[in-house]
């Protein structure tokens, strides 16, 4: 499965011990694929105190064959569309925008905004706990 990891989630995972979200980081691998945008790279950066944090977030993409960050521009027809969803466009229109543009499976996000007024087809959009369900319920192949 190919996802999408919002920087809030990766944020949370990394501080907070034990949390759903700390569990979803520990399922990257080859049933749950990450791929993000530099952007959200960017954030979750910007978001973190110590060198002890930005290790634990780079090991995550470092040679890492499940883990991508993507540099390319997303398609500015795909961030107007999420800006007229009403998502805002200095970021959640973009986050959506390249959730849909990578064709991911699932975007994983905590924000408020996107779980309680983002309406797709394109993906499903989840919660981590509601993501580490969907998962422990997926029959194993």
């Amino acid at each position: 499965m190919l996802i999408c990891i919002d920087s809030c989630v990766f944020i949370r995972g990394i501080y907070q011990e034990d949390s759903d979200a700390q569990q979803l980081l520990k399922q990257i691998g080859p049933a749950a694929r990450v791929i993000i945008h530099r952007l959200i790279a960017q954030e979750v950066i910007r978001n973190l105190t110590n060198q002890a944090q930005f290790r634990t977030f780079y090991r995550l993409f470092y040679k890492s064959e499940y883990a991508l960050i993507i540099d390319e521009p997303i398609p500015r027809t795909l961030i107007d569309r999420y800006i007229a969803l009403g998502l805002r466009e200095k970021g959640d229109a973009y986050i959506g925008a390249f959730a849909e543009w990578m064709h991911v499976d699932c975007l994983i996000s905590d924000n408020r905004h996107f779980l309680r007024d983002l309406r797709t087809d394109a993906y499903r959009l989840l919660s981590p706990g509601d993501f580490l369900a969907l998962i422990r319920e997926k029959p194993e192949p």
